[in-house]
């Protein structure tokens, strides 16, 4: 009698047994696929599972609202100095930030070239020979 040959004509069939073993080994237990929302609990019936998705989303729409009106406005905001007093696009909003200290940085820097002497104000009673 002849023996039949049990090894495997192509070693790739093999690789993908090991591989398929290998990933049904890996892959996450039931119940941790109910608590990451892929599955649907088995222990609840499938007519009350529709039903409780539907609560949980109307929960989730009612906490929604409730963060919602409890935001501040955004003059609030504005009043705080979280946000901006700008009409201007946000892309252009630094840049308008940065034009507006230029413009506060000429302005001081005109008012101090056309401050008048230290010898004018004590003439002017302004300042006192002493300070």
């Amino acid at each position: 009698m002849q023996s039949i040959d049990e090894e495997p004509i192509s070693p790739i069939l093999d690789d993908r047994k090991n591989s398929l073993a290998k990933q049904i080994a890996s892959r996450p237990a039931a119940h941790e696929l109910v608590e990451q929302n892929v599955l649907k609990d088995p222990m609840v019936a499938p007519s009350i599972q529709a039903a409780q998705q539907d609560l949980r989303r109307n929960q989730l729409e009612d906490t929604l609202d409730k963060k919602l009106k409890l935001r501040s406005t955004r003059q609030e905001l504005v009043d705080h100095h979280v946000l901006l007093d700008t009409t201007a696009a946000p892309l252009l909003q630094a840049k308008q930030a940065q034009l507006q200290m230029n413009m506060i940085e000429d302005t001081l820097d005109k008012k101090l070239v056309d401050r008048p002497p230290r010898d004018k104000l004590v003439e002017q009673h302004i300042l006192n020979e002493d300070e």
